[in-house]
């Protein structure tokens, strides 16, 4: 039997260059995957069921970045915070002949409730001292970088400590 949680890995986060099309980078993917970690904590992914083990809603999070002077991460973070805040899912019927489930155009809609909304904090690393909010000039110099996400009461929710290759997990 499939629980909910198995049927809502289809939440979708993504950020890519406004480069055209091709393979992302690297760095696109491992920021995608931060992305997707966090948005299945800023979400309850029971809010996104329509029939318990039978039907979901599929959020895809798509992140564009037109212009990349540093710290893009943040931005896109709270680009796809703006998103999911906004985000309205339609009223659905189901039927109970066929059990097949339509979207309900004259109904209500439902906001998403948010667990938390995330505030995004990095910081560059320079020989023993910090910079917040780095310029791309200053990432290509940089001794490594501390990110911490904290939500609305300050309280940490994720974070870690980057230096060139090694990442040490916060969370």
């Amino acid at each position: 039997s499939s629980g909910i949680n198995d049927r809502v890995r289809g939440i979708n986060a993504g950020v890519r260059a406004s480069t055209g099309p091709g393979y992302p980078s690297d760095g696109a993917v491992a920021m995608s995957n931060k992305m997707k970690t966090l948005t299945t904590d800023i979400i309850d992914l029971t809010e996104l069921c329509v029939v318990p083990g039978k039907a979901v809603w599929t959020l895809h999070l798509d992140v564009v970045c037109i212009n990349d002077d540093g710290n893009v991460f943040d931005a896109a973070l709270l680009a796809m915070t703006a998103a999911l805040y906004n985000t309205e899912l339609p009223a659905t019927h189901v039927n109970e002949e066929n059990g097949r489930v339509t979207v309900d155009l004259d109904g209500e809609k439902r906001s998403l409730e948010l667990n938390f909304l995330p505030v995004p904090v990095t910081l560059s690393v320079f020989d023993g001292k910090t910079l917040p909010d780095p310029t791309e000039d200053e990432e290509s110099i940089q001794n490594g970088t501390i990110t911490c996400c904290i939500d609305e009461k300050e309280k940490i929710r994720g974070g870690e400590i980057a230096k060139q290759n090694l990442l040490l997990n916060l969370r």
